[in-house]
């Protein structure tokens, strides 16, 4: 049981110790790639949006 507490302790001050490692980003970083991901999923949507409108219009012709 001992065994399993002693790794369970050193999985933690390992955890710890790559933690301190991390380069977080900035609020400026974090805003900008948030601006980023926005407009990529809204221009994907948009797409998306637009060739099932068309599928649906030729679908609706020919049938």
């Amino acid at each position: 049981m001992n065994k399993y507490i002693g790794k369970a302790g050193q999985y933690y001050r390992d955890v710890i110790s790559e933690m301190r490692k991390v380069i977080w980003p900035s609020k400026e970083e974090i805003k900008d790639l948030t601006i980023v991901v926005l407009t990529v999923s809204g221009i994907l949507a948009l797409f998306t949006f637009l060739v099932d409108w068309v599928i649906n219009f030729v679908m609706g012709k020919l049938l």
